[in-house]
């Protein structure tokens, strides 16, 4: 004899509910190894301020001993600079590391990995074994960036776990329109019948072929649950379901039946949508006058709060690599958030991202993890372990990671000039004006958005504009619209960054000897060389700036080193160029690489002044701390 349909409920409902359960607790054992570092109940004004005027008591300041020079053998030029910056930095001679490189720009990834990488690494065996080298520089003659890696073994058994998943949880899905079609099938909806379960062996085969046809798609339009329309009309499926099953109960007269049905239907819609399907239908009953509205008003708050438990959770799995393990456990919160369908959507997005093959890189941020063992994931980025956040965790001390910064440019002269300038401006101090390019996307004063959206890195360069304002003698000038600044409106230039001109570099800087600027957008370091390119790097050196940051593919924005960060710890002076981006950027493996001397340090005079030692003739003094400001109560493409 068939199951009844209650008894098919209750096996569909206990399957998703022991799932979610052994995900839960698999999720509880695993979260507390995460690591991230935020600023919880700080507002970004206030730690901007904490950043830039307090020096840190154990100052690690990089020295030139910690300091080696990768540079392309055979290549004259490449060994000339790099002995060049050995001498006139004070390095030891034998810190040079001599590769055969390719010529060109790119970097094929067989050649990174077969010739490139275990040739740096048996150098640094040889020349390091104590591991007191904290800083590699790449230097003119070394590929700029390194192009994606052809499918292996890993990332194509990566593929077929998350075509699996997604799969697993559409017919789950389909499971759950079936079962809301077994409580209310189509054209019965408003009807009042004596029971839920149809009364014959023949009344029930006929319901079964017709919620079958239901979830599955009739002769006349058969659509491939699979694919983007597949799910989209699923989805519409399961919407009438819905509706149907909810008139229903809605026809039913108040009793243990009703009740019955509205709990079934409530279980379904949850496993479909999570506590966003609870939320709303819970605060319509609050606003009705319902009779139970403390209770309700307490089960609210409750589910209210697991679902900002859950966002946060997902936000910080979210930043570390892509796995196998790691998508399981941010699959279990979405379940509890938003169901199969948010899951299932979720799925569609992580397909999407690897097939697009994400896996090319910098040299220099592939680079930094040079020490790793050789099978960490490719697609997409790892995690900056040198981050502050990384600081109490032992994970830095097992998964080593240098820092690295390139001095090259367009033109030989101009990459042999951000030595010599960088030297020069250090040893009276960089002066000059700030220019904040924003878009009018925020106000410093409002509730943050959402970490990595556009609307926070304009909130951000607010808060750097503000931040320098408060607590130097800077004269900083902002642009808060779409407008970006424009030819002979920034005289005297010594901080810059914006956005956004995608690769169309705007000449509307006098740059300063000493510059530090880098501009939120795509690809603006995906060349040095091209002499058509107007990517805002290349025409950026080659216009004056001494240091820069860019990402060499699309890095989506969360991959930038946040203007408030990263500016914060230069300006405090008692960190080098390549200690302060480290401290700042989120990724390695990835797309963004820094130009510029790595030990050059353009606000030291200001770290003299905090520590209380008498500062150079020339160098600014500094405004006394301002009171704080009031409190201030997913990736985004770059190229918007």
């Amino acid at each position: 004899m068939p199951p009844s349909t209650e008894t098919k409920h209750n096996e569909l409902v206990e399957r998703v509910r022991s799932r979610g359960d052994f995900l839960d607790s698999w999720f509880l054992s695993k979260a507390t190894e995460v690591i991230v570092d935020r600023f919880a109940p700080l507002t970004r004004l206030v730690v901007f301020i904490l950043q830039l005027t307090i020096v840190a008591p154990c100052c690690a300041d990089l020295t030139p001993q910690e300091v080696a020079v990768v540079a392309a053998s055979g290549n004259r030029e490449s060994e000339g600079l790099a002995k060049y910056y050995l001498r006139m930095r004070g390095i030891p001679a034998e810190h040079l590391c001599m590769v055969v490189m390719p010529q060109e720009e790119v970097c094929p990834r067989p050649v990174w990995e077969a010739k490139i990488r275990p040739a740096i690494r048996q150098w640094l065996a040889e020349h390091d074994p104590q591991r007191k080298l904290k800083c590699l520089v790449t230097v003119w003659g070394v590929p700029l960036k390194i192009s994606p890696a052809a499918p292996t073994a890993s990332s194509i058994r990566y593929v077929n776990f998350l075509a699996a998943e997604r799969d697993h949880r559409q017919q789950l899905l389909a499971e759950v329109v079936t079962a809301f079609d077994r409580l209310a099938p189509s054209g019965d909806a408003g009807k009042t019948p004596a029971t839920t379960a149809p009364t014959s062996n023949s009344d029930q085969r006929a319901a079964d072929e017709r919620t079958k046809n239901s979830a599955t798609g009739d002769a006349a339009a058969p659509t491939d649950p699979k694919t983007e329309s597949g799910f989209a009309e699923l989805q519409k499926r399961l919407e009438a379901a819905l509706q149907r099953a909810q008139q229903r109960v809605a026809a039913l007269p108040e009793g243990d039946e009703r009740l019955r049905l509205q709990t079934q239907v409530q279980q379904l819609a949850t496993a479909a949508g999570g506590i966003n399907v609870l939320l709303p239908a819970l605060n319509q009953r609050l606003t009705t006058g319902d009779a139970n509205k403390e209770q309700i008003k307490s089960e609210f708050d409750v589910l209210r709060g697991r679902l900002m438990a859950q966002l946060d959770d997902r936000a910080v799995l979210e930043q570390m690599p892509l796995s196998m393990e790691r998508d399981a456990l941010i699959l279990a919160i979405i379940e509890r958030a938003q169901g199969l369908l948010g899951s299932v959507q979720w799925l569609d997005q992580e397909l999407q991202t690897a097939k697009r093959n994400e896996t090319g890189a910098s040299f220099d941020s592939e680079l930094s993890l040079v020490l790793w063992q050789d099978d960490y994931q490719l697609l997409r980025w790892q995690p900056n372990y040198l981050r502050p956040g990384y600081a109490n965790s032992q994970l830095p001390v097992f998964f080593p990671t240098l820092m690295v910064a390139r001095i090259d440019a367009p033109t030989l002269r101009l990459a042999k000039g951000l030595i010599d300038t960088a030297i020069e401006v250090e040893q009276k101090g960089l002066r000059g004006n700030v220019y904040i390019d924003a878009r009018g996307l925020a106000k410093v004063e409002q509730a943050p958005p959402a970490v990595g959206s556009y609307e926070d890195y304009d909130h951000s360069l607010l808060v750097t504009a503000r931040g320098i304002e408060s607590q130097t003698d800077l004269k900083v000038v902002l642009e808060n619209t779409p407008k970006l600044f424009q030819a002979g409106e920034c005289p005297h230039a010594a901080l810059y960054c914006g956005w956004y001109s995608l690769a169309k570099y705007v000449d509307a800087f006098d740059w300063v000897p000493g510059a530090v600027a880098y501009h939120l957008a795509s690809a603006e370091a995906a060349t040095l060389r091209d002499p058509k390119s107007e990517v805002w790097c290349k025409k950026m050196l080659e216009d004056g700036v001494c240091a820069t940051i860019g990402p060499v593919y699309e890095p989506y924005l969360a991959a930038f080193p946040r203007p408030d960060e990263f500016f914060a710890v230069l300006l405090r002076g008692d960190r080098t160029l390549v200690e302060c981006y480290y401290l700042t950027q989120p990724f390695n493996s990835w797309m963004m690489t820094l130009i510029g001397d790595p030990l050059y340090r353009p606000f030291k005079y200001r770290a003299a002044v905090a520590s209380g030692a008498s500062s150079p003739p020339s160098a600014a003094p500094t405004k006394p701390a301002a009171p704080p400001a009031p409190a201030v109560t997913n990736p985004q493409p770059a190229s918007k």
